[in-house]
Formats: structure tokens, sequence, C-alpha cells
């Protein structure tokens, strides 16, 4: 019952505005063509009924079809690229309605004034030049309801009346198909009509969808940006902390030294022993720390060497069977060391071998960690051309939701109120990476419960190139002699330091200010054999800036370690590209001792 009214309903307003607003565009775009045939037809209408009818006649009805053209033709020319706002179209709308019915009025009116009484050839010429007219505009322009509407009633309905006057059969026959005819023109416009303005409701509403899709990306990206500058911010707050956390532990490590060397009777040691642990706590939850700012920098690069697997499970024993005794675990290693058959770990394989035991050392530490009854299993299985390691646990084991989530950063299973005695649930994180840079292939299944099994592989080595197992002992580093350029800002880090250097049997120039080392070194006419400096140095000076000018004075082959506690990823970079050896804050004397023969000899 509603489909006639919402036929002949065509109102504009802002919900519609987009849809009506193209509609009158394709209707502005199709007046140059639908003008300009009719004018076409005009003159060759007018010609042939120039000796038939009265030519007064004739030329009246020419002045008023192009009066009513011109009309129209200058609205549109000032008027036609002014449809952006609802009023500018509600104008059009009104324009359209007026100049329609004004051409097509004065075609219908051309049909009464050119028509032949009692000459029925030119009279089916007449009708065949309208319904000609009328299939045209319906094919050319079913793009506006009511200039259709307009169009057709105005067109043709005083031909039919015109015909129907001579009251005839002929003539009543030749009206009825003309009704015929007009409803079939208006069943294809309206379904025409109809087409297209669906084609345009779905393609306004498709470029909605794409405007808000897009909207919604800029947010994303928007609120990325912002997630991505709060991570720098914060990543700059817990560098900068951890560079100023450093410093002083980094002293309180080499004064705890000192105290437990020099603490005599049995209350001393034992006070000296638990500070140093704590200490030892709080240095390797800031390792920790600085292996996952070291592994997302990008700067760790795998060291690949051929090395004996069996030492280096020799040494885990060694460290991990007292810590899991004293828990009152069992742990074995069945196919270790003298117990391990030919096949089995006395391989030599191929990878990092101080990455593969951190690996190892953090997935034995979580195991003890996490188990408190039963014991943990380590087993190496060789493989055609690799072996696979397990470390397995009879644990508190991991439930299946908290399985993707284990390696994240800072997440712990069965530590709901942050133990810091448990670690800061970075253990596994860092096993995860370092798997990506060996590619060792990390798997686990677990059972909640029942414990948990942690497995990878490595490639198997070749036993003609064997690397020398690495030995920490302090006889090997003889730094006897050697001149030290020592920059360091922290007066209690200085001081400490250079006591230890001295004790190694090393001269050491030392200041907070690279100056003051140089004239220091020019007045006792000595050139460095070493660089040592701090990364943050007053007045913004770095530790770069020091060796691009200690090189300049004594060569580019100078060699430079650079202590830091800062853990950004930027300054890693910067430190890494100036060729010199990263040390960081708090370092143990050993490693530090370590680390100068090193870049003094190239021999580890």
């Amino acid at each position: 019952m509603s489909v006639l009214p919402d036929l002949l309903k065509f109102d504009i307003d802002e919900d519609n505005l987009p849809v009506r607003r193209e509609q009158i565009r394709a209707r502005l775009a199709m007046y140059p063509t639908m003008s300009l045939s009719a004018l076409l037809l005009l003159p060759l209408l007018a010609w042939l009924m120039w000796d038939v009818l009265p030519r007064p006649q004739i030329q009246l009805w020419a002045g008023l079809i192009l009066a009513a053209h011109t009309i129209e033709g200058l609205q549109w020319y000032k008027w036609r690229t002014t449809t952006q706002t609802l009023e500018a179209c509600r104008r059009w709308d009104r324009n359209f309605r007026f100049h329609t019915s004004l051409v097509a009025g004065s075609w219908g009116i051309g049909w009464w004034l050119l028509f032949v009484p009692g000459d029925l050839a030119y009279q089916s010429m007449l009708i065949c030049v309208a319904m000609g007219m009328a299939a045209g505009a319906v094919t050319i322009n079913p793009v506006y309801r009511p200039s259709l509407y307009i169009y057709l009633g105005l067109l043709l309905s005083p031909l039919i009346v015109r015909v129907a006057i001579e009251n005839d059969r002929t003539h009543w026959i030749l009206a009825l198909m003309l009704l015929i005819y007009v409803g079939f023109l208006l069943n294809s416009a309206i379904k025409l009509m109809l087409t297209f303005e669906l084609s345009l409701t779905q393609r306004h509403e498709k470029e909605s969808l794409l405007h808000e899709l897009r909207q919604r990306e800029e947010d994303i990206a928007e609120a990325l940006e912002r997630a991505e500058s709060a991570n720098r911010a914060k990543s700059k707050f817990l560098a900068t902390a951890s560079h100023d956390l450093r410093q002083p532990l980094q002293a309180l490590r080499l004064f705890t030294e000192a105290l437990q060397e020099t603490a005599k009777d049995k209350e001393s040691q034992k006070l000296s022993g638990q500070i140093g642990k704590s200490v030892d706590a709080l240095v390797d939850m800031f390792d920790d720390l600085l292996d996952v700012s070291r592994l997302d920098a990008g700067i760790v690069e795998p060291r690949w060497q051929h090395f004996s697997l069996g030492p280096l499970l020799d040494r885990l024993y060694g460290d991990f069977d007292p810590i899991a005794q004293a828990k009152g675990l069992s742990y074995d290693m069945p196919n270790i060391g003298e117990h391990c058959s030919p096949q089995q770990c006395a391989s030599v394989v191929y990878s990092d071998p101080f990455l593969l035991e951190r690996m190892l050392r953090n997935l034995i530490t979580n195991a003890i960690r996490y188990t408190d009854s039963g014991g943990v299993v380590v087993c190496c299985i060789c493989t055609d051309g690799k072996v696979k390691i397990e470390v397995a646990d009879t644990g508190i084991g991991i439930k299946p939701e908290s399985l993707p989530h284990i390696f994240e950063e800072y997440y712990q299973v069965g530590n709901p109120h942050r133990d810091r005695r448990k670690g800061l649930g970075l253990g596994l994180t860092i096993v995860h990476r370092i798997d990506q840079l060996l590619g060792c292939e990390l798997e686990v299944s677990s059972e909640s419960g029942i414990g948990s099994t942690f497995s990878f592989t490595i490639p198997k080595g070749d036993a003609a190139q064997l690397a020398q197992p690495f030995i920490a002992s302090h006889s090997e580093y003889d730094l006897n002699g050697r001149v030290v350029a020592l920059v360091e800002d922290d007066p209690d880090i200085r001081e400490s330091t250079v006591e230890l250097m001295q004790q190694w049997g090393c001269k050491v120039f030392t200041s907070e200010s690279a100056d003051e080392v140089i004239r220091a070194l020019d007045v006792a006419e000595q050139r460095p054999d070493v660089l040592v400096c701090d990364y943050r140095l007053p007045q913004g000076i770095t530790a770069i800036h020091v060796i691009q000018r200690m090189r300049e004075l004594w060569g580019a082959d100078l060699p430079a370690v650079v202590l830091t506690g800062d853990t950004a990823s930027e300054t890693l970079h910067e430190i890494h590209g100036s060729g010199a050896m990263l040390l960081h804050k708090p370092i143990a004397p050993i490693r530090l001792r370590a680390m100068v023969y090193f870049v003094l000899t190239g021999k580890h």
C-alpha cells in the first residue's frame, strides 16, 4: 500500500543528502546530451512541417522551445558546480521541477500546434517523434525521479488528448496504444531509477564503512604511537634509573668483596657473606634486565664455535646440585660427564657456549625454584646430526591457559604476590630470545601439579675444530706494568677500582675528567695501553667522546672498555658501534680484569 507514495516522494534531508547529491550531479551531467538532442530535433521537425502548417504557428512553437531551453541552459551554466550543501541541492530540486515543466510543456504544446487533422501519416510521424523523445528521456535520464515523472506526463499527455479528440475508432486505438506505451515506459523508468538509487545508496554505505575503517585505522595508529611513545619513555626512565642505581651498586659490590677479604672473626665473615649474597641477588636481577635490554637492542651476536658439551654440563652439575640438595630435591644428570657414553654428551656441539650456558642455567634455576618435592633431571639425547637437551622437573607445572604466556616479560606462574626471591619473571623471556638467536627449536610440555619439561636441540660439531674451554683464573690475566687511563665520575667507584688495578700491577691515571687524565699522561710522558671509561660523565660528555679524543691522540687501535649501568638500546648500539668492549655495572673484579686482559691481548 505504501509503494506508490514512496515512489512519488522525493525529499532531501541530512540523512539522504549524499545520495540525493549524486542524483542531482548525474542529472546535471546528462543535461548537455538531453538538451542538444532536443535542439537538433527542433529544426528538422520545423523543416518537415514548414509547408504543411502555417509558418507563424511553427515559428511560435520553435521560439517557445528555444526560450525554454535557453532559460534552463543559463541556469545550468551558472549553478552547475554548486551541489555541496543541503540548501544548494534543494534549490536544484526546485529548478529541475520548474525547468522540466517548462521544457516538457513547450514540447507538449507543440504536438497540438503541429498536429495535422485528417492526415494520419503526419500524425503517425508526430507520435513516433514523441515516443522517441520519451524513450530517450527514460534511457538517458533515469536518475532524477521528479524530472522523469514531470517530463513524461507533460510530454505525452497533450498528444494523447489531442489524438483522442479526433474521436474515431482509429484514433481511440492510437490513444489507447499511447497510454499502454506510457505505462511500459514508467515501469521501465521506475526499475532503472530504483536500481540507480540502490547503487548510489550501496556505494555511499561502502564509502561510509571505508571512511569508518580508515578512521579506526588512524585511531589505532595514533593509539599505537601513544603506546610506543609511552614505552620509549618507560625504557628511557628504566635506563636512567638502572644507570643511577648501578653506580652505588658497583661501589657496594667492590667494597663487599674487600670486606669479605679483610674479615677475620667468624661473626664478621658471616655478616659479610650475607651482605654478599644480598648484593649478588640484586646483581642477578639487574643482569636479567640487562640481558633483555641487550637482546632487544639486537647487539648480542652468537659466537659460534665447536666445543665439548660435557665440561659445560659438569660445571652446571657442580653449581646446581648443592642448591637442589639444600631444598631437599634430587638433581640428576644420568648421562653427564664421566657417566656419559661416547655417543652422548661427550659429543662436540656447534653453538655459542656462553649463550647456551645462560639458557640452561635459566631453565635449571626455574625448575629448582618451582619444585618443592621430587627433583630435577637434565639429560641429553643424541640423534643424527643433533643433540637434544631436556630439563624436566616434578614441580607445580603450568596450566594450559598459562602456557602461551610463560615467555612474556615479567610473567610468573605460581607467584601472585611477586616474591622477589623468585626473580623478576625474565628467566624464560631470556631463554626464548636466546633460542631465537641460536635456532634451538625450544619446546615445552607441562601438566599442572605434575611437572614440566623444556627441551631444545643443538647441532653436532666437528672435533677437529674443537675450541679450548674458557677457564676463569686470576693467574691467566697478567696485567703487570700495563698503563690504564681510567675516567670515572663516581669517587667511590674510582677509588676502589684504582686500588684493584694497582693490586693487579697496573699503573693507573684517573680522574672524573678526560682532560685531566690526558694532562696527567702527558706530564708522565706515558701512552695508555687501555682506556677504561664510565659511559655517562659530567656536562653531557659520554665515553664515546672520550674514546674518539684519546684515539685521535694515541691511535685508532687504542683498546677501550666502557662501563655503564644504562640499558637503553640506543646507548648499547652506540657503544657497540664504537668498537669498545661493554661491561655493565655492577661488575665483578674478575670480569673487569678478564675484559681488560682480553682487549689488550685478544685472548680469552
